[in-house]
């Protein structure tokens, strides 16, 4: 490859990464917006004589939400594979952005009784849809338009877009919660989160109209015709790559929903922690991956995939019960140094895990393969997270118990990384190498 390609290859790259990132930022500031008011709404639409109850009913709409993405992977997926990347991510990013608005425009269960949870429900299915069919094609776009050996770098700014959204959401949940009474962010105030999607989406569609599609896509339909069913595909000849997919979706999900997500319920709601403390907290916890995401990305193009995830799996084993012992020790200041220090390994892993899924598939179901694996891993683990950490403290008593579900989490992933190939140096230009994996080959030591 001549220099002036290479040079065309790296601002491709970077433009693609950029609407990656951006448009992943605002699915999920739309997406995460609802679990950081989860406290606010309980009482909103699920009013019950137990605050713990209102609260778990909240929160079983975000697992909802998230049984939606599966079916909204496949969907897009399709698309995707058959279409293109870029027409696809500029139709999730609307349909999330539309739902977002229209649940701010929702009136309460003292409005309209139980029609209120039940509306509440259905934009969150649609706003399940949409994230299901996002990080599928936002992967892909990245890794797919990155030069290959920087591949983990580029890939990393489908984490870097989940991490800006996420702390967009609680920032802008903590500057209201500071800034409103506990009577106007019940009025009103819980409202204005949703309404800034409105904005947000007409700069996300605007920005990924100018970015080209991927070249590998690209190329592949000059070749040949795109899949008739990217499913049955997919399911047939790529199985053993779902599955893992599917593994590592949920430890990975699971344990850094508990180390980011949950914490704002676990802090406020289980440890009695002020909520405007424990947001601004979440803000700096999520924040704080930025730093470490692209760093972690461009060191498994040098170690490998394989030994980045893992490490990362292993310090959540390590880390989460002294962790959660020290939050639960009174000291906001103490809960802050133990949160930070757990989201070390979720930092890590969020650098490695999106190209990882793209480097486990084909370019031509590529789209479909990633999507499929991580939404149905993401219901039973972001989905579900918040619900069973919650239930484990009520059903055992102790405010510990969660981070048991983290280290049964993180050990899930472990023995997942353990059943497979190393694959930081595969070309995803030829359309068989990552088909070598196969459910009877050895794991190729890293």
């Amino acid at each position: 490859m001549s220099t002036q390609a290479m040079r065309d290859r790296e601002r491709l790259a970077r433009r693609a990464s950029v609407a990656a990132s951006a448009g992943t930022a605002i699915e999920y500031y739309d997406f995460a917006i609802y679990g950081y008011l989860a406290v606010v709404l309980a009482p909103l639409f699920f009013p019950a004589g137990d605050s713990l109850v209102g609260l778990l009913g909240t929160l079983g709409v975000v697992a909802t939400g998230s049984l939606a993405r599966p079916l909204g992977g496949l969907i897009f997926g399709r698309i995707g594979d058959r279409r293109g990347r870029k027409a696809v991510l500029m139709a999730t990013v609307a349909v999330m952005g539309t739902a977002t608005m229209l649940t701010g425009l929702l009136p309460t269960y003292a409005s309209i009784g139980i029609g209120a949870p039940i509306l509440l429900t259905l934009l969150r299915i649609v706003q399940g849809l949409a994230a299901g069919g996002e990080i599928g094609g936002a992967a892909s776009l990245s890794t797919e338009s990155a030069p290959s050996r920087r591949r983990g770098l580029f890939g990393s700014a489908t984490s870097i877009g989940i991490s800006l959204g996420i702390a967009g959401a609680a920032g802008t949940v903590a500057i209201l919660s500071a800034l409103t009474s506990t009577q106007q962010m019940s009025s009103w105030g819980w409202r204005v989160p949703f309404l800034i999607a409105a904005p947000l989406l007409v700069g996300a569609v605007a920005y990924r109209m100018r970015v080209e599609d991927s070249p590998l896509f690209v190329q592949m339909a000059k070749r040949s015709a795109p899949p008739k069913a990217p499913v049955t595909e997919v399911l047939r000849t790529h199985k053993a790559s779902v599955l893992r997919v599917i593994g590592i979706a949920y430890s990975t999900m699971t344990t850094g929903g508990i180390a980011s997500v949950y914490l704002l319920v676990h802090l406020s709601a289980v440890l009695d922690y002020p909520l405007t403390g424990s947001l601004w907290l979440i803000v700096l916890i999520v924040l704080m991956p930025l730093a470490v995401i692209p760093w972690a990305g461009a060191l498994s193009d040098r170690l490998g995939r394989r030994r980045v995830l893992a490490g990362a799996m292993l310090g959540f084993v390590l880390l989460a019960v002294p962790c959660f012992w020290m939050m639960q020790q009174g000291s906001l200041v103490l809960a802050i140094v133990a949160a930070l220090v757990l989201n070390i390994p979720f930092s890590i892993q969020q650098g490695v895990v999106y190209t990882q899924y793209s480097e486990l598939f084909p370019t031509r179901v590529r789209y479909t393969g990633i999507s499929l694996g991580f939404n149905v891993g993401g219901v039973i683990g972001t989905g579900l997270v918040s619900l069973i950490a919650t239930g484990l403290v009520q059903v055992t008593g102790l405010t510990i118990a969660p981070a048991f579900y983290a280290v049964f989490a993180a050990l899930t992933g472990l023995i997942v990384v353990a059943t497979m190939r190393e694959t930081s140096r595969e070309d995803m230009s030829e359309e068989e190498s990552p088909a070598a994996d196969e459910p009877d080959s050895p794991p190729v030591r890293s």
